[in-house]
């Protein structure tokens, strides 16, 4: 009985011994090649101030890509309001966008730093006016009208301070009306 129960205790402490050894076997290092070159890419997002631009007044706005690229398709959305006193403004800018990006093929960081953004979409306005504005004068109005945008983007790649500037077509029930639009924000 006690050599059944030495057998036991033996290969017991064998079956344990083997374990630790089978554990030590996974801890070596990883023989794979990995490319370690591939740096994984952040969505860019920026945020912004406007002037002008698709939501007609000082607007507070966020921009992003679809993908992890800093150019092609993305979207953007504000709110906007402006008050003179006897008149104010509020909207609710939104646009799909599209950057194209001027550095492909450059050397300069200006031109790596440099868009043509297009965009198309759609604004929400609310505005009370009166004949005593000071300063301008807007109509009672509530609905949705047309945008498009045509200009220029510098963002950095890193991140950081960026400015647009565009051309922005608009068609709402009072026709066509061209104006144009102003923006300082931070890329991250």
């Amino acid at each position: 009985m006690k050599r059944a129960l030495l057998i036991k205790c033996i290969f017991f402490v064998l079956l344990v011994a083997s374990q630790l050894c089978a554990k030590a076997q996974n801890l070596e290092e990883d023989t794979v090649k990995r490319d370690s070159t591939i740096v994984p890419a952040n969505k860019p997002r920026t945020v912004f101030l406007e002037i002008g631009g698709p939501g007609l007044a000082l607007t507070a706005n966020y921009d992003t890509r679809f993908g992890n690229q800093r150019d092609k398709w993305g979207f953007r959305v504000g709110a906007g309001y402006y008050n003179t006193g006897a008149n104010w403004i509020a909207s609710v800018p939104l646009q799909v966008n599209y950057l194209y990006s001027l550095g492909k093929n450059s050397s300069s960081k200006f031109a790596e730093n440099s868009f043509v953004e297009l965009g198309i979409g759609t604004t929400f306005m609310r505005s009370q006016g009166s004949q005593n504005g000071t300063t301008f004068q807007f109509d009672d109005d509530t609905g949705f009208f047309g945008t498009a945008t045509i200009g220029y983007r510098y963002e950095q790649q890193d991140g950081g301070i960026n400015f647009r500037i565009g051309f922005v077509p608009t068609v709402s029930a009072y026709g066509f009306i061209p104006i144009g639009g102003l923006s300082v924000g931070y890329t991250f």
